[in-house]
């Protein structure tokens, strides 16, 4: 009996939720290592915070959650402002 047969779609949908919960933080963490600091302050932001605020709330199951808000609300800010620096 394969796992389809005997779980149906409800497997594919746990899947592809255990994927969102795992990627989403991943990139958001990700995304911020990689801009700069005064881009973040200039958002009115911290780097360092939204870093390790992701890292640990992905511990505690909170990671998709943090990492979709600064991926919808902050990651925009800090892009605007990474902008305004060149």
């Amino acid at each position: 009996m394969t796992l389809a047969a005997a779980f149906g779609p409800d497997l594919l949908i746990v899947l592809v939720v255990l994927l969102f919960a795992v990627v989403v933080p991943l990139w958001a963490v990700i995304d911020a290592a990689s801009r700069p600091a005064g881009a973040f302050y200039g958002a009115g932001s911290n780097k360092t915070t939204w870093v390790v605020v992701i890292a640990v709330a992905w511990f505690f199951g909170l990671g998709f959650f943090l990492g979709g808000f600064y991926l919808l609300f902050t990651r925009p800010k800090v892009r605007r402002q990474m902008e305004g620096l060149r």
